[in-house]
């Protein structure tokens, strides 16, 4: 199986471009005049707080919602003009909840990612069987490929829909908040798989995430929103400063350094002020 999809330059379409765009649903307009530009082969945390517009901003990215002004490009072509497959041959997006029937079994399920390559009344492929296998591979689910998504623990669902990604074999991945609900052994396990599928097979990884520290541990850049719009972008050492984080989440926090070594975010406490300030108020 090829996973090695799309590396180099930004001429490529594993180059995301974002500029000046805004998004509004209704009449709310919920991103303002937002502009990044993701490299190929980055592994990109998004964080802020809720409501304030990274799920909308992936699903713009990944042409599910229009865009009122601004531009996304891959490669310098914009995203609205590929079709549905073609675009699901770029991008593989993986949303914050899953439908599908509970007797599913995990190799059916890493089927549905080869969607963008089949023709219609086409039956299945040696290539897509191999991308289906060597996908399940990857994420370490061969003794499970056979049993049903329901038997299946949170964890292993979770890289279970990973697989459906790789199988997809996309050169952009986007993953909006795939640690939810886990516990903190499986998810530092989704992200130390993801990672490696970035570093390994050079896939551009954009995510978002609620832990301040897993984005400082796992992303190359960390993208910062508040308010529907990018505060800023950077290196995690650079962008997720105490002054930053207590503009942005209204939390005091301090930057640690472990005896290894290694540093992390330590949040002290959240702007009591604030909470005390609405007690009694309906």
């Amino acid at each position: 199986m090829n996973l090695s999809h799309h590396g180099g330059s930004c001429g490529h379409s594993c180059c995301l471009r974002v500029e000046n765009m805004s998004v509004k649903i209704g009449t709310d307009c919920i991103l303002k005049d937002v502009n990044l530009h993701v490299h190929c082969g980055e592994m990109a945390a998004i964080i802020g707080p809720n409501g304030c517009g990274k799920s909308t901003f992936l699903k713009a990215v990944n042409g599910m919602i229009p865009v009122v002004g601004g531009s996304i490009c891959l490669g310098g072509r914009d995203v609205h003009d590929f079709s549905r497959k073609a675009l699901s041959r770029e991008i593989a997006f993986l949303t914050q909840t899953h439908d599908v029937p509970p007797d599913v079994t995990v190799r059916e399920l890493v089927r549905m990612g080869r969607f963008p390559y089949r023709r219609l009344w086409s039956g299945s492929r040696r290539k897509d069987r191999d991308a289906v296998e060597g996908a399940i591979r990857a994420v370490g689910l061969e003794a499970h490929a056979g049993q049903a998504m329901q038997h299946l623990s949170g964890g292993e669902q979770q890289r279970a829909w990973l697989a459906v990604l790789l199988a997809q074999d996309a050169p952009i991945l986007l993953l909006d908040e795939p640690t939810t609900y886990l516990d903190v052994h499986h998810q530092l396990r989704i992200l130390d798989l993801l990672r490696r599928i970035n570093e390994r097979w050079q896939k551009t990884v954009v995510v978002v995430l609620h832990d301040m520290n897993q984005a400082w541990q796992y992303a190359d850049e960390v993208v910062v929103m508040k308010d529907g719009r990018l505060v800023c972008t950077g290196p995690p050492q650079a962008v997720l400063t105490p002054e930053r984080l207590w503009d942005v989440f209204a939390v005091h926090t301090d930057i640690v350094t472990t005896c290894d070594g290694r540093s992390a975010i330590v949040v002290l406490r959240s702007d009591v002020s604030l909470q005390t300030s609405n007690l009694g108020k309906t």
